[in-house]
């Protein structure tokens, strides 16, 4: 069964100076067992990653080429970000 990808785009909120993390947990929330997050955020979400990884998330962290970060958090472990 594929998973359905919920995206979270939080670079604006993080532009007019808004806090995304409350939102970010909104949405982890909210994701049923078959939806992963792809968050994308104007730089690397480092510390976001042992949240969620205390709440069974791994991740998969790439650059974009506008120099945006686009981090794929799926249930479970994962090879290496």
């Amino acid at each position: 069964m594929s998973k359905r990808t919920v995206t979270l785009d939080v670079r604006e909120d993080i532009r007019k100076g808004r806090e995304p993390f409350g939102n970010i947990m909104q949405v982890v929330a909210g994701l049923k067992g078959e939806e992963q997050l792809l968050l994308i955020a104007p730089f690397e979400p480092a510390p976001l990653y042992a949240v969620l990884a205390q709440r069974g998330y791994a991740h998969q962290s790439k650059p974009t080429p506008e120099g945006d970060f686009e981090v794929l958090f799926t249930r479970g472990p994962t090879k290496g970000a």
